[in-house]
C-alpha cells in the first residue's frame, strides 16, 4: 500500500456515523447537518479510513485507495456545506455492500476498557483483515459518546440502538432490507463477542436476524436483556384533544405508539405517562374522546395496567384560562395528588395536579398535595426504603437560562434558529409553576430523581442547578406537544416545525443507568415530496444501586 500521509485526527462521532449511513444509502435523500464543519470532518475521517484500507482487503483496494486519496484532497481544498460529487461517488463505491455495522462505545467510566478497544483504529484495521466477506462496512467512532448527545435526522436503524443506550457498548448491525440488530457487548471476552457477531453477519442473507440474536445470547448469556430488568416510560403531553392539530395528528401518534410497542416487545416493561392538557377544553365531547385515548393506551399494555395521567390547565379550564369545569370518567384519578407504584419495580410516580390552585395558565402545588404525598411515602409498599421516585406534573418548574450545545443542536432542527434569541423570556417567565422553588426543595428532600412536565410546547431536557439542591442531581424532561400543537406566538417566535414529540425514559436496573430520549418528528419540503424525519436528544446518567 502507498505510504500513509500524516494527518490530524478528525472527529467521527455518533452523529457522523448516522450521517454517513444516510450518505451511503441510495434510497434516502441526504439531510443537512446543522454544523457544516462536522460534514467536512466526517468526510475527511471516513475517506482517510477508506484510504487506509479499513473497509476493503489490501488485495482489492489499490484503485480504491487512489480514489479515496483524490476525494479526500478535494474535500480538503474546499470549504462547502455540501459535497454532492463526493457523496455520489461514495454511494457508488458502497452500493453493493451486504451489511453495515457500527461499533458503539458506552461513554461511561466503567466501560472505559471496552470503549478504548472500540475506538481504536488499529483494532478495527486488524478486525477488517480477519473478515473474508466482501463487501461490508464497519463504522467505528474515534470518540465515545458524551452522556448527553443529539442526533438530528436519525437514520432508521439507529433507533434500535438509541432505545438501548443504557446497554452500550454494543454493535448495531443491519442489512439493506432487514430489521436492524443490536448486540450488547460483555465486559469480558469483548473481542470474542465482536468476532462472533461480524464473522456470522453473512448468515443474515440465509436466516432471520432474530435467530442470529438468539444464538449470540446463548454464546454470551450475560448480554441478555430481560423485559423485567428494564422499565420504560413513554412520556406524552399536550395532546389537546379537540384542537385542529389533534384531529389531524392523533392517528399518527397512535400509529407510532403501536409501532414502538411492537419493536420493543420483550426488551422492557412499558408504562405510558401523560403530563396534562389532554384536552383543548373540558367540553363533554372532548372528555369522551380523552377517555377513548385513555382506553387506547390501556389496550396497548398488558392486562391490568393503566396509563398514568395528570391534569393541565386546559383539562380544568375552558381554553386553559377561563372558568373551572368538572372532569369525568377515566380522568377522575388525575385530579388528586397521589403516587402510582409500578408493579414489580422499585419505582413510584409522584402525580401532581399543578392546575388545581393555579391562576389562568399558571400552575401551583398546594400544601395539601405535599402532605398527601408525604403520607403515602411513609407507607411505601414492598419494604423498599429507597425507591426510585419520579415527579409528573404539567407546569415546568425550571428556568432554562442556558442551553447546552447538544440541546441547542436538537432545537435548531425541531424549533429553528430563533429559539436562541427568545428562549430566555418566553419559556422561562410566561405561565410556569408559581411556587417552583418550594416544589424543587420538596423533590430534593424526598429523593426524587427525575421531573417530567409538559405545558410549554417545547421538548427540552436539563438539570436542576446545583445551588438549588442539597442532595443528588435531579434531571428534568419536558415533552413538548405530542401532536405538535403550537400557538401563533410560538410559530412566530420559535419557527416551530415539528408534528409529533414524546419522551422515552428508561430505567435499567442491572446496569444502574437511566436514559432519557427526547424524540421529535418533523417534515421537510411541505408538499408532494414531504419527507418525515426524526430527531433525538439523549441524556444518560447513573441511578445508583
Amino acid at each position: 500500500m502507498p505510504e500513509q500521509e500524516a494527518r490530524p485526527v478528525e472527529r467521527f462521532n455518533l452523529q457522523s456515523a448516522n450521517w454517513i449511513s444516510y450518505v451511503l444509502d441510495r434510497r434516502n435523500r441526504i439531510p443537512d447537518i446543522s454544523d457544516p464543519n462536522l460534514v467536512r470532518e466526517t468526510l475527511l475521517a471516513f475517506l482517510g479510513n477508506l484510504a487506509d484500507g479499513l473497509y476493503f482487503r489490501a488485495e482489492s483496494n489499490a484503485k480504491l485507495h487512489e480514489k479515496a486519496v483524490r476525494m479526500r484532497r478535494t474535500v480538503q481544498a474546499g470549504h462547502h456545506h455540501r459535497y454532492d460529487d463526493i457523496v455520489m461517488e461514495l454511494r457508488d463505491l458502497f452500493s453493493e455492500r451486504e451489511w453495515t455495522a457500527v461499533l458503539l462505545p458506552s461513554g461511561f467510566q466503567e466501560s472505559d476498557p471496552v470503549d478504548r478497544l472500540l475506538t481504536s483504529k488499529a483494532f478495527v484495521a486488524k478486525l477488517s483483515r480477519t473478515l473474508t466477506a466482501d463487501p461490508h462496512l464497519i463504522l467505528h467512532l474515534n470518540e465515545a459518546p458524551q452522556k448527553e448527545f443529539a442526533i438530528t435526522d436519525v437514520y432508521p436503524p439507529f433507533h434500535s440502538a438509541l432505545s438501548k443506550s443504557t446497554r452500550w457498548p454494543g454493535i448495531l448491525l443491519w442489512r439493506r432490507s432487514d430489521d436492524p440488530l443490536f448486540f450488547p457487548l460483555p465486559a469480558e471476552k469483548t473481542e470474542d463477542a465482536i468476532h462472533w457477531v461480524l464473522s456470522r453477519a453473512d448468515d443474515l442473507a440465509h436466516a432471520p436476524g432474530h435467530l442470529l440474536a438468539h444464538r449470540y445470547l446463548d454464546a454470551f448469556p450475560s448480554c441478555r436483556i430481560h423485559a423485567g430488568s428494564r422499565l420504560t416510560f413513554l412520556h406524552m403531553s399536550d395532546t389537546h384533544i379537540g384542537s385542529k392539530n389533534s384531529i389531524e395528528r392523533i392517528v399518527r401518534l397512535k400509529g407510532l405508539l403501536k409501532e414502538y410497542m411492537k419493536q420493543n416487545r420483550g426488551d422492557s416493561s412499558v408504562v405510558f405517562l401523560v403530563s396534562g392538557d389532554i384536552m383543548q377544553t373540558p367540553d363533554e365531547n372532548n372528555v369522551i374522546c380523552a377517555n377513548d385515548f385513555h382506553d387506547f393506551l390501556k389496550d396497548l399494555l398488558p392486562a391490568g395496567q393503566e396509563p398514568i395521567f395528570v391534569l393541565g390547565n386546559h383539562d380544568v379550564r375552558r381554553k386553559g384560562v377561563l372558568r373551572m369545569r368538572a372532569t369525568s370518567s377515566s380522568l377522575v384519578p388525575a385530579t388528586h395528588a397521589r403516587i402510582e407504584w409500578i408493579p414489580n419495580h422499585p419505582v413510584g410516580i409522584l402525580c401532581w395536579n399543578s392546575a388545581d390552585a393555579g391562576r389562568m395558565a399558571r400552575g401551583k402545588i398546594t400544601g395539601n398535595q405535599y402532605r398527601a404525598i408525604e403520607e403515602i411515602l411513609r407507607a411505601a409498599p414492598g419494604g423498599n426504603p429507597h425507591p426510585i421516585l419520579i415527579s409528573l406534573l404539567h407546569h415546568h418548574p425550571l428556568q432554562f437560562r442556558r442551553i447546552d450545545p447538544e440541546m441547542r443542536r436538537f432545537h435548531m432542527k425541531t424549533l429553528g434558529a430563533s429559539l436562541r434569541k427568545f428562549i430566555g423570556y418566553a419559556y422561562e417567565h410566561m405561565d410556569g409553576l408559581a411556587n417552583a422553588p418550594e416544589f424543587i426543595r420538596f423533590c430534593d428532600s424526598h429523593g426524587v430523581r427525575v421531573i417530567l412536565h409538559g405545558h410549554k410546547h417545547i421538548p427540552i431536557s436539563g438539570k436542576i442547578p446545583e445551588p438549588l439542591l442539597e442532595n443528588r442531581p435531579i434531571l428534568v424532561f419536558g415533552c413538548g406537544s405530542s401532536v405538535g400543537k403550537n400557538t401563533y406566538i410560538y410559530k412566530k417566535l420559535f419557527n416551530v416545525d415539528y408534528e409529533i414529540s414524546m419522551n422515552e425514559i428508561v430505567l435499567d436496573f442491572p446496569t444502574h443507568r437511566l436514559s432519557g430520549r427526547l424524540m421529535a418528528e418533523s417534515r421537510y419540503d411541505k408538499g408532494l415530496a414531504t419527507l418525515k424525519t426524526h430527531h433525538g436528544f439523549v441524556s444518560r446518567s447513573a441511578i445508583g444501586p
